[in-house]
Formats: structure tokens, C-alpha cells, sequence
């Protein structure tokens, strides 16, 4: 009785920090390399690039577009991606909303050429990058 007492109070003491590690790992990042497309009706669709790194809530990165690479800043909240940068040439911003599902993100972005939907997808599984 002692000994099975003794193993419910280890399983107590071990399953809860076990737990709650698990929890924390699989907690949704954005971190990676995407492949971008934007729907610029009625001029078409176009395809982009997105790095970002993830930090806590912060993100920063690197957003490729036809214009040239321009730096991003935001943040991803409760399954939420908010960025922003301003374009080199016209010192206008563009700012991306989405939301990550299935490594997906799926959102709108808005800019001085108006409102626009788009997607990404990771280029890399988030577990198979090094």
C-alpha cells in the first residue's frame, strides 16, 4: 500500500509539469518561410514571398514583393498575424491581417493601391526545419 501510494504521489508530481510541457510546445508560431499569393483584382493574382521569425508575440521578417524586400514588424496573438512595413519607393504602409490554420494563413492586407485578400502557405513543415 505504501508503494503504490509512494507512485500516485510521483505520477501527481511528474504528469502535471509533463503536461503542461506538451501544451507549451505545441503552441502556434508563425516562424518560417511562406510562399504568398495576393488577389490585386483586377490586375490579377500575384505570387510573394514572407520570412518571419516569432518571438513571444513579436514578429519581424522580411516581405518579398514585386517592389523590392521591405522589412515587417508585428505581432501574433490568439491565432492572429498583424504586420506592417512601408514601401521603399512610395513611404506608404502596407498592413497584413490573418489567421493561421493548418499551416495556412489566411487574411487581408491593405495599402494605397486599396484593400486585398491573401494566403500563405509554409514552404518548410514547421518540424522539418533545422
Amino acid at each position: 500500500m505504501k508503494r503504490f501510494a509512494a507512485l500516485i504521489a510521483i505520477a501527481v508530481l511528474v504528469v502535471p509539469p509533463l503536461a503542461a510541457q506538451e501544451k507549451k510546445a505545441s503552441t502556434p508560431s508563425v516562424t518560417g518561410t511562406w510562399t504568398m499569393t495576393v488577389d490585386a483584382a483586377p490586375h490579377g493574382v500575384a505570387t510573394m514571398g514572407l520570412v518571419l521569425e516569432q518571438k513571444g508575440t513579436a514578429v519581424t521578417g522580411t516581405f518579398a514583393s514585386p517592389h523590392g524586400d521591405m522589412p515587417v514588424e508585428g505581432e501574433f496573438v490568439d491565432g492572429t498575424l498583424k504586420l506592417v512595413t512601408t514601401m521603399k519607393d512610395a513611404d506608404s504602409q502596407i498592413t497584413f491581417e490573418a489567421r493561421l490554420k493548418n499551416e495556412r494563413l489566411t487574411g487581408s492586407l491593405s495599402s494605397q493601391m486599396g484593400d486585398m485578400q491573401w494566403t500563405a502557405e509554409r514552404v518548410t513543415p514547421l518540424n522539418n526545419r533545422h
